[in-house]
C-alpha cells in the first residue's frame, strides 16, 4: 500500500499534496454536492405538488383569460388567450424597463458629474438627492409618485401644449407616429438604422482625427447633420415615389363625456408613477457609481488634459469618462437588473406589469406553472441585460 501511494504522484508531487490536484477535486465535489441538492430540493417539491394534488400543467396557455388588462402596449382583447395576455404583460414590463433603463442612466450620470462638481453648491445638492432618493424605500418612493400624480387636475382642466399633450390625474396623452404606407414606413426606418450606423463611423473617424491632428471636426454635430440630412432626404423621396408619408403624426384628442383619447399614445397615470419611481431611485445608485468611477481616474489625467489646454467637459469626455468606464459598467448592470426587477412593485398601484398580470392568472390557472413562466421572463430579461454590458465592458476594455 506504501509503495501504492507513494506511486501516486503528478509531474513529481504526490497527488494528495499538489495544490493543483487539491483544487480540481475540491471543485468536483462540489459540483457534484451543488448537484444532488438541487435534484433533492425538486424532488421534494414535486412530491408534494403531486401528494397535495396541486396542478402544473401548462395546458391552461390555449384557453381564453376572460380578464381585461387595464393597459397594454400590444393589441389585446379578453377573449385573447393566457399566452397572449402573458406576453402582454412581458411587454409591459419590457417596456418599463427600457424606458426606465434609458432615463436612469441619463439622470444617474448627471448627478455623478454634478457631484464631483468644483462648484460647492452643486456638488452638495447632488449629494442630498443621493442620500435622500437612495435611503428611502423603493415602495415608499411609488407610493409618494403616485399620490402626485393622483393630485393633478381632472381631465375637463388638463394641463396641454398645443393640445399635442395632455396630463392628467388619469394618464399622460402625446402625440404618436402612424405609419402611413407599409413599404415607406419600412424602408424610412431601415435607411434611417443604416444612417446612424453611419453616422456612428463617422463620429468614430472624426474623433480619431481630432486626437491625431489636433484641428476640431466638430464629431458629434457632423454625424447628428448626417443622420438627419440623410432622413430627410429619404423623407422626401418616398414622399413624392409613393404619394404619401412614411409616417404621420396622431394627435390626441378628449372626448366627452368621460375623457376618454382617441388618437396619440396613453400613458396611464400609474406607469408615469411606476417610472418616475424606479428612474429616481436607480439614478441615486448609478450616481454614486459615476462619482466612484471618475475618482478612479489618477488625478494627473486630468491635470495633464487641463495643462493641454482641454476645458472641463472636453477632458471629462476625452480623457476621465473613456478610463471611469472601466469601472462603472459592471455595477452600471447590476443596477439594470435591480430596476428590471423593482418594477414588479407595479402591482402595489395597480398597473399591469408582468407580475401582476400573472397574479390575477393565478385565480383559474396553476399558480407553479404560471410564476415558473413570470422567473424564467425576468431570467431572460436579466441575462439579455448582463450579456449586453459583458459585451460592451469587453469592447472598451484596454
Amino acid at each position: 500500500m506504501a509503495t501504492l501511494l507513494r506511486s501516486l504522484t503528478y509531474k513529481g508531487i504526490p497527488v494528495w499534496r499538489h495544490a493543483q490536484i487539491i483544487q480540481w477535486t475540491t471543485q468536483i465535489v462540489s459540483g457534484i454536492l451543488v448537484v444532488v441538492l438541487v435534484a433533492w430540493f425538486f424532488t421534494n417539491i414535486a412530491t408534494a405538488v403531486h401528494e397535495r394534488g396541486i396542478g402544473y400543467s401548462f395546458s391552461f396557455l390555449e384557453r381564453e383569460y376572460q380578464t381585461p388588462i387595464g393597459h397594454h402596449f400590444l393589441p389585446y382583447q379578453p377573449s385573447d388567450t393566457f399566452l397572449h395576455a402573458f406576453v402582454v404583460g412581458f411587454t409591459n414590463t419590457l417596456l418599463v424597463s427600457i424606458v426606465g433603463v434609458a432615463l436612469a442612466t441619463a439622470l444617474g450620470i448627471l448627478i455623478g458629474v454634478c457631484r464631483v462638481s468644483g462648484n460647492w453648491v452643486v456638488s452638495r445638492v447632488a449629494l442630498v438627492y443621493i442620500e435622500f432618493f437612495r435611503n428611502v424605500p423603493l415602495l415608499v418612493q411609488l407610493f409618494f409618485w403616485f399620490y402626485i400624480v393622483l393630485g393633478l387636475p381632472s381631465w375637463q382642466d388638463s394641463y396641454s401644449i398645443f393640445n399635442w399633450l395632455h396630463l392628467n390625474e388619469r394618464y399622460l396623452a402625446v402625440v404618436w407616429p402612424t405609419a402611413g404606407s407599409p413599404e415607406a414606413s419600412l424602408t424610412w426606418v431601415l435607411v434611417v438604422v443604416g444612417s446612424i450606423g453611419l453616422g456612428v463611423a463617422a463620429f468614430r473617424w472624426l474623433t480619431v482625427r481630432e486626437v491625431r491632428t489636433g484641428s476640431t471636426s466638430y464629431p458629434l454635430l457632423t454625424s447628428v447633420s448626417t443622420v438627419l440630412l440623410i432622413a430627410v432626404v429619404i423623407w422626401v423621396l418616398l414622399s413624392v415615389a409613393t404619394g404619401g408619408v412614411p409616417f404621420t403624426l396622431s394627435v390626441p384628442e378628449l372626448e366627452e363625456p368621460f375623457g376618454n383619447v382617441s388618437g396619440g399614445y396613453e400613458w396611464p397615470g400609474a406607469l408615469i408613477a411606476l417610472v418616475a419611481a424606479l428612474v429616481t431611485y436607480t439614478a441615486a445608485f448609478i450616481a454614486e457609481i459615476v462619482r466612484a468611477g471618475l475618482q478612479s481616474v489618477n488625478r494627473g489625467q486630468r491635470e495633464s488634459a487641463r495643462a493641454l489646454g482641454l476645458s472641463g467637459l472636453t477632458a471629462l469626455r476625452h480623457v476621465t469618462f473613456p478610463q471611469a468606464l472601466r469601472v462603472i459598467i459592471p455595477p452600471l448592470i447590476s443596477q439594470y437588473l435591480n430596476l428590471t426587477k423593482n418594477s414588479s412593485l407595479a402591482g402595489a398601484i395597480a398597473y399591469s406589469d408582468l407580475t401582476n398580470v400573472a397574479k390575477t392568472m393565478t385565480q383559474t390557472a396553476p399558480a407553479i406553472s404560471i410564476f415558473i413562466m413570470v422567473m424564467l421572463a425576468y431570467l431572460a430579461l436579466s441575462l439579455t441585460y448582463s450579456a449586453i454590458g459583458n459585451l460592451y465592458n469587453r469592447y472598451i476594455r484596454f
